[in-house]
Formats: C-alpha cells, sequence, structure tokens
C-alpha cells in the first residue's frame, strides 16, 4: 500500500506542495502522523491486505481508528457497543470487492483533511484529526445504525467533556465559543453576524481573539434568547460535522 503515499500527496492541491517535494512525499506523509494515527493507518492498511483489497476505504479507516484505545473509550462513552460496531464493519469489509484504485476518494479526503488541519497548527496528525473528516464520510450511516452520533462525539474528543446543558429561564448570561480545530473561521464569522449581529470587523476581530486566546465572550442576554441562539447555532453547526463549543456562562 506505499503507493497511498501518492495518492494523498496528490490530493493536497496547493497546501501540500507549496510545503514539499514529490521525492520526499513518503517520508513527509509518515513523519506528519503521530504514534497513534500511524498505528490506526497501519491497521487499516493490513484489513485491506489480508481481504485482497486494491482499494484502501473509510470502512477500513473506521476499522483502524476503533482499535486506538481512546477512540474506542469514546465510542463506550457515547452508548455505542464497540464489539458490535467492529463486527459491523468487517462485515461490510469482507463484503467489499477490490477495486483498480490505490484509494477511494472519501479515504483520501479524510487523511488529506486531517494532515491539513495539522499542518496548519504545526503539529501532527492524530486519530482525532482522522476521525473529524470520518464524520464527514460514506461511514456515517454505519454509525448513526450503530447508534452513535458521530459529531457528538467529536465534540468530546475535541473539548474533553460533552455539550454543556442551556439554562432555559433566568437573568442574563454570557453566551461564550471556545476554539476547536474543526470549526472553520467562515462558519463562526458567519453565525457572529447572522445571530449576534455583529458587523463583519467586530466579526472578524472576535474570531480572531477566539483563536487566539481559546475562547471569548460574544453576547450577553436574558438566559431564555441566550438559550434559543445557542440552540440554534448548534443545529447550523451539527449538519457540518463543527464541534462548535457554545454555551451560557454567569455573568
Amino acid at each position: 500500500m506505499e503507493a497511498v503515499v501518492a495518492i494523498i500527496a496528490a490530493g493536497f492541491g496547493a497546501v501540500w506542495w507549496q510545503r514539499f517535494r514529490w521525492a520526499r512525499a513518503h517520508k513527509t506523509f509518515t513523519a506528519s502522523l503521530d504514534t497513534d494515527a500511524e498505528v490506526a493507518l497501519h491497521v487499516a492498511q493490513h484489513e485491506a491486505r489480508t481481504r485482497g483489497h486494491e482499494t484502501l476505504t473509510s470502512f477500513h479507516l473506521l476499522y483502524g481508528l476503533l482499535q486506538d484505545e481512546a477512540i474506542a473509550d469514546a465510542v463506550r462513552a457515547h452508548g455505542c457497543d464497540v464489539d458490535a460496531l467492529e463486527d459491523r464493519v468487517l462485515a461490510r469489509l469482507d463484503a467489499t470487492t477490490g477495486e483498480a484504485r490505490v484509494m477511494t476518494e472519501d479515504a483520501q479526503r479524510v487523511l488529506s483533511f486531517a494532515l491539513s488541519v495539522a499542518i496548519h497548527g504545526e503539529r501532527k496528525a492524530t486519530c482525532v484529526d482522522l476521525w473529524a473528516y470520518l464524520v464527514r464520510s460514506d461511514v456515517v450511516p454505519m454509525l448513526e445504525e450503530s447508534k452513535l452520533e458521530p459529531v457528538a462525539m467529536l465534540f468530546t474528543l475535541a473539548h474533553g467533556c460533552r455539550e454543556p446543558e442551556v439554562r432555559a429561564s433566568g437573568s442574563d448570561v454570557h453566551v461564550a465559543l471556545r476554539n476547536d480545530d474543526y470549526t472553520t473561521r467562515e462558519f463562526v464569522i458567519e453565525i457572529l453576524r447572522g445571530l449576534f449581529g455583529l458587523d463583519e470587523a467586530a466579526a472578524e476581530a472576535l474570531t480572531m481573539k477566539i483563536h487566539t486566546e481559546g475562547r471569548a465572550v460574544v453576547a450577553r442576554l436574558p438566559a431564555g434568547e441566550a438559550r434559543t441562539k445557542i440552540l440554534d447555532v448548534r443545529e447550523r453547526a451539527r449538519p457540518r460535522g463543527y464541534p462548535l463549543w457554545i454555551a451560557a456562562e454567569p455573568t
């Protein structure tokens, strides 16, 4: 499966080619993964090889990630039976026929997006990075059939906790946002302008503060109004795969 590297590198577009040459693609690719992510990818490749699959898919990647202890623990914490989910994945792999490609576009996107985020953050790609883009891949229906909400689990992995509950009534509260590696700057600016009424300059400045300081208060509102806006933001973020932390805090 060494040719996988060439396919990944080709998918990076400008981000990849601005930084690395083709001759260094294999070395750079493996160096861009942390130990756990490298093991998960190795397991995925092994499952493909043992079945004679010519093509690496997002289901191979899912199986590899399920062997990671932190990912498996998060799956269990969200009420999903890891063993049953593994069995579903293996049944899908057993039914998969080989194709004349090294990697599906779906799997390529998972790896390339994960590595792009890591490059942007000047760090190595992790299993959480891989999970962050699996939640937009072909494996999502299987995860949902297994009673696992993939974006909710990504929220836990990204922030170390479940989404906080929102107060329905009471005095004024602060609405705060926290930074993560997966919600886009464009989306944050969109909600700050569209839901909280900030102009473009103010929205961009606040987004930068969230990014650099890790969090920021975006508004002071009556608790009921804050709850409505927070739930609205979460409903917009979830279908896009964003684990955006937005919650009410005491003033």
